[in-house]
């Protein structure tokens, strides 16, 4: 736009001198160039001034919050236009529908006024911008007021009300993590590659009255691990997930309401090298330490975001339905917190944010035990709430196995891992 301006300024410039030659050209007015700069600052900076006065070639701006850099470009092109002898500039933050942003609104006095000669007039008085191109290098309200808590609605939005619990490990998602496990583990698992694919899908959005949202869809997910110290890597088991949620929102507030299902197979290379698994002592299939884990569960989290999104805490609970086998127990709770930090580095098209969490868990069956889940690392983002999320996370985790078969086993692990939520 600045390539294409400067030629036409300089024409019309030139034009001018044209018409004027052969007596001398009388000192712009006041008015005129009140009309002149408020047409280069529309034109070539597509700023709409707050208030602009010119006397006696001294011009006084009131201009939207801008950078320093940006106010002190537009201060340089300003003095070069002829007949300007100084330039004051004064920044203030425009509020929409406030008296100062309706006072831009109003017309400036019209460049013809008092003119000698319709000749001098190059450049009248634009109309006011329509508000959709006006550019005040304010933030936008969701970064200076705090998140933007009201997401888009329709069908298949982007986003979710109810955003991924960071270190919850079996929260649906994608991902693929390297696990070390410490030496006590009962089958002697050292080196595991875990495994998921699957998410949290929305079908529909729609707003609420008293400003709160809601949300249906579906959640679906694969679990599975890998031995990595078997000649083939050996997979261990594999857990399906598919269910049906709601959630709801209210700025800072939101829960979740799932019902979902949950069975567990185990690997078909597991059961070769652990025949245990399959028979007894006896050599009768089928009645060895397999167990067919399955079961429905109802579930519910309420989480609570502080600080503008900087910390989070939430805590639920789940009752299990249809349970196999009974000694799976009835009960669950969930609860923990998590940190995502500002951004630390920035592309044309990502934020880079440092995030951490920490999941606790008790399930009725190992008495309420406390499984611990910690993650930490670092996020990517596009900038807003509803924006898919990259996460590469530092892992660690002590309990009980959230693997079907294997949850009374208890275990221990570091480990490092990719996580991505669409």
């Amino acid at each position: 736009m600045r390539n294409v301006l400067r030629p036409a300024f300089l024409m019309l410039w030139i034009i001018g001198g044209t018409i004027g030659r052969g007596h001398a050209a009388p000192p712009p007015s006041d008015q005129y160039l009140t009309g002149y700069l408020t047409a280069v600052l529309r034109l070539r900076y597509h700023v709409h001034p707050l208030r602009l006065t010119v006397h006696h070639g001294v011009a006084k701006l009131t201009l939207p919050s801008m950078p320093p850099q940006e106010a002190a470009r537009i201060k340089k092109s300003l003095l070069a236009v002829p007949g300007i002898r100084s330039v004051g500039i004064r920044t203030i933050r425009s509020i929409p529908g406030s008296r100062v942003a309706a006072s831009a609104l109003h017309p400036l006095p019209s460049p013809t006024a008092g003119q000698p000669s319709r000749k001098q007039q190059t450049l009248p008085v634009l109309p006011p911008l329509p508000r959709q191109y006006r550019l005040t290098f304010s933030p936008p309200a969701w970064k200076r007021h705090g998140p933007l808590y009201r997401l888009p609605t329709g069908f298949f939005p982007p986003g979710r009300l109810f955003t991924p619990l960071l270190a919850d490990p079996k929260w649906p998602g994608s991902s693929a993590a390297y696990a070390h496990y410490s030496p006590y583990h009962p089958n002697g698992l050292k080196d595991v590659v875990a495994v998921s694919i699957g998410d949290t899908i929305p079908f529909f959005r729609d707003n609420l009255p008293g400003g709160w949202q809601e949300e249906g869809g579906m959640q679906a997910d694969v679990y599975a691990y890998f031995n990595m110290d078997t000649t083939h890597k050996d997979l261990q088991n594999a857990d399906y997930f598919v269910g049906g949620y709601a959630a709801f929102r209210h700025r800072n507030l939101s829960f979740i309401v799932r019902f979902f299902h949950q069975s567990s197979h185990l690997g078909d290379e597991f059961l070769i090298n652990n025949p245990a698994y399959y028979a007894n002592s006896s050599g009768i299939p089928g009645t060895g330490l397999r167990t067919k884990i399955s079961y429905e569960q109802i579930n519910s989290i309420v989480s609570l975001d502080l600080w503008r999104r900087t910390f989070r805490v939430y805590g639920g609970g789940g009752y299990l339905v249809d349970v196999g086998p009974s000694t799976l127990g009835k009960w669950t709770f969930e609860y923990g917190a998590e940190y995502h930090g500002p951004v630390l580095w920035r592309t044309p098209y990502t934020r880079w944010n440092p995030v951490a969490g920490a999941d606790f868990q008790n399930w009725s069956y190992n008495h309420y035990d406390t499984d611990i889940s910690l993650r930490a690392g670092i996020q990517a983002t596009n900038g807003r709430p509803d924006s898919p999320r990259l996460q590469f996370l530092l892992e660690f985790y002590t309990g009980h196995s959230y693997y079907g078969q294997f949850f009374v086993n208890p275990i221990q692990y570091f480990g490092l891992g990719v996580h991505f939520y669409f």
